[in-house]
């Protein structure tokens, strides 16, 4: 039987999935940029969600793609959750079906819990602290690829057009020595797909804490690994060039990101 906990936020995030799959209004609510942008159902749903956040659990902070006015380490040093309501917004606003709410609660500076649910696909990616992580309720790990020239990597490109460059001749030399890359413009989603097997590896620059945060516990508890690119831990609520494999060949795509 599932936790108070999880069951609630299993339940809510099902729900702000309807009204991701039934409201589907991609009007834009607020742009930073031309392929940054918010729109009126990102809002709604972190609304909802928020809500109900502060209904059961009063006493977190809530910290959210579009609510959150300031991002402070501090404010995991009690309970915390770190939210966004649509993780790969452009996708959404396109009708490309790869797009996820992505949910951590986080204890004393350590994640807990860890949810990301795609509504257009059913998948549900959990993880606990020291329980496993699972998709759809089976339990999942990490590829058992060994080398860069037999794995498949995940890239993401930031909104920022010259970083995403940079991203593109990173990812072209590591497309000489992998089998192939592929870009499917939602972090969360990228970093659930190397827990499960999908990807044995992920890069990004620039990403934003709650783009990942979930994605890091299910990672961890699937057996693989995260790290910035200069090779240090994650461990705050500052933008990270992130970087996620099975393990196996972190080192060598990490020795490829540091050279370049």
């Amino acid at each position: 039987m599932k936790g108070s906990m999880e069951k609630i936020l299993t339940d809510l995030l099902r729900d702000a999935g309807e009204i991701i799959m039934e409201q589907r209004d991609t009007q834009i609510a607020s742009r930073r940029s031309m392929s940054d942008y918010t729109t009126v159902t990102d809002v709604r749903v972190e609304a909802f969600i928020t809500q109900h956040l502060q209904k059961y659990f009063p006493e977190s902070v809530i910290i959210g793609e579009e609510f959150s006015s300031s991002r402070n380490s501090l404010q995991l040093k009690g309970s915390a959750f770190v939210l966004d309501p649509i993780d790969g917004t452009v996708n959404f606003f396109h009708g490309y079906p790869a797009f996820a709410i992505s949910l951590a609660y986080v204890e004393n500076y350590s994640i807990r819990q860890a949810y990301i649910y795609d509504p257009a696909n059913g998948e549900f990616f959990f993880a606990a602290k020291n329980e496993g992580a699972f998709l759809n309720d089976s339990f999942i790990s990490v590829s058992q690829a060994r080398t860069l020239s037999e794995s498949l990597i995940g890239f993401g490109t930031a909104y920022n057009k010259e970083l995403g460059k940079k991203e593109i001749e990173i990812v072209t030399k590591i497309y000489e020595r992998c089998h192939d890359v592929r870009r499917r413009g939602a972090a969360s989603l990228d970093v659930a797909y190397v827990a499960c097997g999908r990807l044995d590896g992920y890069l990004e620059m620039e990403l934003k804490p709650w783009d990942f945060y979930a994605g890091l516990l299910i990672l961890e508890e699937a057996g693989g690994k995260a790290c910035n690119w200069k090779g240090l831990p994650i461990q705050d609520l500052v933008n990270q060039n992130l970087l996620c494999t099975n393990n196996l060949i972190h080192q060598e795509l990490f020795n490829l990101v540091r050279e370049l």
